[in-house]
């Protein structure tokens, strides 16, 4: 299974490879199909170290509360430490046309850490 501490070891990789967004958005999307088929609890239980980026750290942070919530367990503590958080909001997609739509439909478990991202790019189509 596919922990959120070896996705941020994977997005760091990519950001230091210069991979697309796109790249590390599949890789969140593997993360969340995991945790619809595993034990929530667990992949979300170890730190995810830093990728090198706040805006990645905080977006990892949400997407482990996101999917604590939708399993129904326990948040992990290190998603709420308040390096976790942004003080500038991170738009994940590039079109400024669509960050009022990203706003809109951002789960709130990222919304709070100032990442937004529409919900269908969370989800593998």
């Amino acid at each position: 299974m596919y922990t959120v501490a070896r996705l941020a070891l994977d997005i760091r990789s990519s950001l230091e490879s210069a991979e697309s967004d796109g790249v590390r958005l599949r890789l969140v999307r593997q993360f969340l199909m995991d945790a619809e088929q595993g034990d929530v609890a667990v992949l979300v239980s170890e730190i995810a170290p830093p990728t090198g980026s706040a805006d990645w750290d905080a977006l990892l942070a949400g997407i482990a509360e996101y999917a604590a919530h939708g399993a129904g367990v326990r948040t992990p503590p290190w998603s709420v430490m308040p390096e976790r958080f942004l003080r500038t909001w991170f738009f994940v997609m590039p079109y400024e046309a669509l960050h009022g739509h990203a706003m809109a439909e951002t789960p709130a478990a990222l919304a709070n850490r100032g990442v937004f991202i529409r919900r269908a790019a969370l989800v593998n189509a």
